[in-house]
């Protein structure tokens, strides 16, 4: 065999080894840079998801507040009521007594 050839295959097969290589190592990278990728949007999705379960749990609680304090209006308009009719009786006895002196 001729000495030109033998070096042309000898090329060919460093070249395809360094081809193989670099594509081995470059899949190797990416998979590398996807699971960091993955671990990043693991970790952002927990902290938001942390952060709406911390929104829902005061939103249950302003829900309860409000919950409350509408009974708490509501027993205030009773009372109020009652008050009111109280006062209308006092003025209507008031008005009778004038009425008599």
């Amino acid at each position: 065999m001729n000495t030109t050839i033998i070096i042309s295959i000898i090329g060919l097969i460093i070249s395809f080894v360094s081809v193989s290589t670099a594509i081995y190592f470059s899949q190797k990278n990416n998979k590398t840079a996807d699971v960091k990728n993955i671990e990043q949007r693991i970790a952002e999705r927990t902290e938001m998801n942390m952060k709406l379960d911390e929104i829902n749990r005061n939103t249950t609680d302003i829900k309860y507040d409000i919950s409350v304090i509408k009974k708490d209006v509501q027993k205030h308009g009773e009372r109020l009521t009652k008050v009111e009719e109280s006062l209308k009786s006092a003025w209507h006895k008031i008005d009778e007594f004038k009425k008599i002196n």
